[in-house]
């Protein structure tokens, strides 16, 4: 243990004997639990990582099992809080051997950042609608940058996606468990002219559309762990992990993650070996066959009633509303927070609902100059994520590179006919997939680079 080290433990020593002193006995404990989990974070920051991977389970506890509505609200900020303070004491005691690590996607994200801020300066008619919109779009990528600070090596990226893809395998088995009790869902959640669905699955998510979205992340992870590891055994576990998320993305009944998930994985099995293609296809052609969820809820997408109904009160007639929107303020957009969304609806904004595209309430709220920072910056997550993949180079690593990127495409798929990005969990999770990327293929040892010249690459 270095001398700073046993200072600030010291410090934290004496805080928890006077928090004893003086605090009730339940404050004592959450100390306590603080000074050790503070402590062990000291001593390898990089486990920090792990932590991260729970984070869907962190805010369902938080939410509906301990049902703190102030922790639910703002546990996230003082994790992340908590995170920057700890990237902090990396810089000040390990600069000389590991300082700020630079990465391709630090001058696209702060760009946005920036636009963002103008666009929030200049064209926010309620400044605390504005904030709050703001946030919602900012706050969960700036997890990207605590990662790739925090990230020192293959091993810490394997256990995180270990941990995600076995919390994936949870969701699944209990997705099939609601599927199988026949778990009531709302009746909009399906069109009142479409008969023979009666059970979407939503888990611990509270939305099928998100669940499946989350499944799309997901299984291309744990599918490179069926080709990447060795031992029969663990192949067996990623194998029923994989089919426990599979069936529970088909029981979502969810369009959009479907659609995600033929991407996700066209691309998954284009990187790994191109004749696996039409494999996919044939898999495809036998759900839609075979599985008469997935044929029922296709045929009712191409059918006439679908657009009918979906141009009267659906996803095609919020689109035009949303489109109307923006063709009357091109530009700048109506402000962030002003249409569509949480923040719309929390605000009771006359008229708000999720408008399900993504891309479309960017350009509604940020206008065509925030629509185009926001493509800008997507493009340079994914170009940068394939050539990370490229650069790549044991094979452990780019097996699961190959997952994490085919999973990122999955799920900016749906966001453009749904609000997926709108979740604070599945913005955190897309980018510190994005983190693990650029430094699987660019940052880490592996390679030979624990810096990077962003200049130097081609």
């Amino acid at each position: 243990m270095n001398k700073k080290t046993a200072v600030i433990l010291s410090i934290l020593g004496l805080l928890a004997g006077v928090c004893g002193a003086f605090a009730p006995t339940f404050l004592l404990i959450a100390f306590i639990a603080g000074v050790i989990f503070t402590a062990a974070m000291m001593f390898d920051y990089s486990k920090f990582l792990y932590v991260l991977g729970f984070y869907v389970l962190i805010d369902y506890v938080l939410r509906y099992v301990i049902s703190s509505a102030l922790l639910a609200s703002f546990w996230d900020e003082l994790l992340f809080i908590f995170a920057l303070c700890l990237w902090l004491y990396k810089w000040v005691v390990y600069r000389k051997q590991d300082g700020y690590v630079a990465t391709p996607l630090d001058i696209p994200l702060v760009f946005f950042v920036v636009i963002s801020i103008c666009l929030l300066l200049v064209n926010s008619p309620v400044m605390a609608i504005g904030i709050a919109g703001f946030r919602q779009v900012i706050q969960q990528m700036l997890w990207y940058f605590i990662v790739a600070q925090l990230v020192t090596s293959s091993r810490n990226i394997r256990w995180f996606l270990y941990i995600m893809v076995f919390i994936g395998g949870l969701l699944g088995l209990h997705g099939i468990y609601q599927y199988v009790t026949h778990a009531e869902m709302p009746s909009y959640w399906v069109d009142r002219l479409e008969s023979g669905i009666t059970t979407r699955v939503f888990s611990i998510i509270g939305s099928p559309n998100i669940l499946g979205s989350l499944m799309v992340l997901l299984i291309p992870v744990a599918i490179s762990f069926v080709f990447s590891e060795r031992k029969i055994f663990k192949k067996i576990i990623f194998t029923g992990i994989t089919l426990a998320m599979s069936a529970t993305l088909i029981f979502t009944s969810s369009r959009s993650a479907w659609i995600g998930f033929v991407v996700a994985m066209g691309v998954y099995f284009w990187l790994k070996d191109k004749r696996l293609i039409l494999l996919l296809a044939l898999l495809v052609v036998a759900a839609y066959f075979a599985v008469p969820t997935i044929a029922h809820r296709v045929n009712y997408l191409l059918s006439p009633q679908y657009m009918i109904s979906s141009a009267a009160g659906g996803r095609i007639a919020r689109w035009s509303i949303g489109i109307a929107a923006l063709q009357q303020h091109p530009w700048f957009g109506l402000g962030l927070g002003q249409f569509g969304g949480a923040v719309a609806q929390n605000f009771k904004i006359p008229g708000a609902f999720y408008v399900d595209s993504y891309f479309l309430k960017i350009a509604v709220e940020m206008g065509i100059v925030g629509l185009t920072s926001f493509c800008i910056l997507i493009y340079n997550a994914l170009a940068w994520g394939i050539r990370a993949v490229k650069r790549t180079a044991d094979r452990q690593s780019l097996s699961m590179a190959q997952g994490v990127f085919a999973g990122m495409v999955g799920i900016v798929v749906p966001n453009f006919v749904e609000n997926v990005f709108e979740v604070p969990m599945m913005t955190a999770y897309f980018w510190m997939f994005a983190a693990v990327l650029i430094a699987l293929g660019f940052t880490l040892p592996n390679k030979g680079l624990n810096r990077l010249n962003v200049g130097s690459i081609r």
